[in-house]
């Protein structure tokens, strides 16, 4: 076999892991979409539940509408298949804290409301916030 014909079989092999390769980082950035728009939903629901900007009958109306999106997107990222085979750190933390990261659900089986969740989850108690003081750092 002549030279010519080895250096197009290389690249030709070359080209095919090549775009094996691309294609398995594209299927490991796509299942990680449904994660990546879970988180987005909840800390949008997070910060207008910590929003002092908006009047208390609007934050719960926002909250109210971000509950329904939010089981949604759970609903989403529980039911996909691409997650079970993806091993990415995210994806790892994603499921060992349930609680957090499926607020809605958890709460449900719980039958607690997700706000009261997310706080104990995170150590927020009435008391840890009675006793903070307002000021700079």
């Amino acid at each position: 076999m002549n030279t010519l014909m080895k250096t197009k079989n290389v690249i030709y092999v070359l080209s095919i892991g090549f775009l094996a390769s691309a294609f398995s980082l594209s299927a490991n950035a796509q299942s990680a979409l449904t994660l990546e728009n879970l988180e987005r939903e909840r800390a949008a629901m997070l910060k207008t539940f910590t929003s002092d900007q908006i009047t208390a009958k609007q934050q719960q109306m926002s909250i109210n509408s971000s509950y329904r999106r939010l089981t949604d997107v759970e609903r989403m990222v529980l039911r996909d298949d691409r997650l079970l085979t993806n091993q990415s750190a995210i994806v790892q933390r994603a499921f060992k804290n349930y609680e957090l990261t499926f607020l809605i659900h958890a709460s449900a089986e719980k039958n607690l409301l997700p706000m009261d969740l997310w706080l104990s989850e995170v150590n927020i108690t009435s008391n840890s916030i009675l006793s903070t003081k307002k000021g700079r750092r």
